[in-house]
């Protein structure tokens, strides 16, 4: 296999009918030039062009070797066309993966919007609880919610906010066992709703504004692990949910549903966006992380300025 640079070179010397012009041409130097059509005459072990002080003339082999090469070089500038047009339109196919309910819940019009904006783009949207391999399984961006701050350093990381979940009942639920709860005690008595996938006992984890912390037991009445689901159930009064603030900011504001245990909270999880490259992404991929950090920009703004207690 003989060297592209090579080839393109000699290519240039004989467009141009010689290596003066061919240096004037390109700015490439003429001994450059010579040197390197040399090369590649010794490695085919045939001359390709004679030359001397006062003659250039190309040999029939060299004239082959000639149109073979402007074929081979616009394949390339073809090549090099598709790759620049790829990166000048925000077109193509993009993999997302998100946990249950983030995108859908945390602003509704997230990829709706994006791909309003965007008609040229293509969306896989995976909905995963687990963490994705993103190089492994092809995935261009990633949501992630955790307690603490991703650390794989072959990600690049953008933080998105945080998710607060809080104990939420719909208003005839509360209305039927004689009103809200004051205690864990008599929280205990209320059918429960559970994120999952088992009817096992589950365990929610809280903790209070000074820092202390408490463990809730239940076997819950419905488990799901569709956060959409039990969002409904709630408002259905069918049990007790342990909702992230976004899902239910509406629902609490309008009275749907009650806050339970108010002084109570699910400890903080961050919730971030990664991805495996800050340098040559293409233009869909960088176009959704900038929008996705303006969305949840605004969302964190309007939900930081709604009562849900």
């Amino acid at each position: 296999m003989q060297d592209l640079n090579d080839l393109q070179l000699f290519a240039l010397v004989v467009r141009h009918g010689g290596f003066a012009a061919a240096e004037r041409a390109s700015g490439e130097a003429k001994s450059k030039l010579s040197k390197r059509v040399a090369r590649l005459e010794a490695s085919y072990g045939a001359r390709l062009i004679e030359r001397s002080t006062r003659s250039f003339r190309v040999t029939d082999i060299g004239r082959d070797v000639y149109r073979q090469c402007e074929a081979i070089i616009e394949r390339l500038e073809a090549a090099d066309a598709i790759v620049a047009r790829a990166r000048a339109e925000v077109s193509g196919c993009l993999r997302i993966s998100s946990p249950p309910g983030l995108m859908q819940y945390y602003n509704s019009h997230l990829l709706l919007d994006f791909m309003a904006r965007y008609p040229d783009v293509r969306v896989q949207l995976l909905i995963h609880e687990r963490h994705v391999d993103l190089i492994n399984e092809k995935i261009d961006v990633a949501f992630r919610i955790t307690s603490h701050f991703d650390q794989d350093q072959s990600l690049i990381k953008r933080d998105l906010g945080v998710r607060q979940r809080i104990l939420v009942a719909g208003a005839q639920l509360v209305e039927k066992a004689g009103g809200l709860p004051q205690s864990f005690e008599q929280l205990a008595s209320l059918p429960t709703l559970s994120m999952g996938e088992w009817l096992d006992r589950d365990r929610w984890e809280f903790e209070d504004n000074a820092g202390n912390q408490r463990t809730f037991v239940h076997v819950p009445r419905m488990c799901c692990g569709d956060y959409s689901t039990l969002h409904s159930a709630a408002i259905a009064g069918i049990g007790v949910a342990f909702l992230p603030i976004h899902l239910c900011a509406n629902e609490l504001r309008t009275g749907q549903l009650l806050r339970l245990l108010p002084q109570w909270r699910a400890p903080n999880s961050i919730v971030h966006l990664v991805f495996t490259s800050g340098k040559g992404l293409l233009p869909p991929v960088r176009a959704f992380i900038d929008h996705s950090v303006a969305v949840f920009a605004e969302a964190n703004r309007r939900l930081s300025m709604m009562p849900v207690a």
